[in-house]
């Protein structure tokens, strides 16, 4: 999210609330959606299902490759999800040397309305404890290198206790701070927008606040229905989006990128996965 309160122009647009103003003293506490599924019946097996929730550990280990464990009430064994990421051409993480993304301390780059990058900052903290960060912007120092945004993919992959790869059901991800904020600066302006190779069955977002646009595909990204949804303060209630699948075949992925064009720094995160999937009889 970007916070304008440095640029002297004025403008009218409303009063928009920076990440690092949110940070200070912040105690992020966002409750997981309740999913209501079905137990499916082992595909060719008398073995018993679980569901697993994956765990989330705060650290500032960036990289491309997250390994979580993933455990049930269910049985003993750990399993675990694999997330990998990859980064589209023209688009960066770093900025004086320093990437935050893909890393679970809730740190990051936002924008501000100096096109050099003079006026841009970090901030820290921000969002649920132990969330993988996705911060980028579309390369490009006084302006942005060309046309087009930025994006970057995560592949997911599902492993039982033994290593082998399984096919995971009812699977629901949830991803913090799908915001927007459009403004007459590149660097500060950006509309979250998240698709999957797999269709969701459903979308759940935070009640009271703006249930979104698109399909959550990667033809039509789910997204803020407008342009002008930025973070909200720490005492109101989070954007939260919820995507559910039905079933989420191994090495299904998920492209982050900016709606509309927009290029400048961005900013979500992964903050809960939970699937069903067998186990051991």
């Amino acid at each position: 999210m970007s916070d304008p309160t440095q640029d002297p122009t004025p403008r009218t647009a409303p009063a928009i609330v920076g990440r690092r103003t949110l940070v200070a003293g912040a105690a992020w506490s966002i409750p997981v959606m309740a999913v209501a599924t079905a137990v499916p019946l082992a595909a060719a097996s008398a073995c018993p299902t679980a569901e697993f929730d994956a765990a989330f550990v705060t650290n500032s280990d960036s990289g491309s490759v997250k390994v979580l464990n993933a455990t049930s009430p269910d049985t003993a064994d750990t399993y675990t999800v694999r997330i990998t990421s990859t980064l589209a051409p023209g688009t960066t993480t770093t900025q004086n040397g320093q990437s935050y993304n893909f890393s679970q301390n809730g740190s990051g780059w936002n924008g501000d309305f100096a096109d050099d990058g003079s006026g841009d900052y970090t901030y820290s903290g921000f969002g649920p404890a132990g969330a993988i960060v996705l911060n980028q912007r579309k390369e490009g120092t006084t302006a942005p290198i060309g046309p087009g945004t930025d994006s970057q993919t995560l592949t997911f992959e599902f492993f039982d206790a033994s290593g082998a790869a399984i096919s995971a059901t009812n699977v629901a991800i949830d991803i913090f701070d799908i915001t927007s904020v459009e403004v007459p600066a590149w660097r500060a302006s950006y509309w979250d927008a998240v698709g999957f190779s797999v269709t969701p069955a459903s979308i759940v977002s935070e009640p009271t606040l703006d249930q979104g646009a698109g399909t959550g595909t990667l033809a039509d990204p789910f997204r803020r229905s407008g342009g002008l949804f930025p973070t909200n303060p720490m005492e109101q209630a989070q954007y939260q989006d919820e995507f559910r699948f039905d079933s989420f075949p191994n090495g299904s992925t998920m492209d982050y990128t900016s709606f509309n064009g927009n290029q400048g720094w961005h900013f979500i995160a992964v903050s809960s996965i939970r699937f069903t999937a067998q186990i051991a009889c």
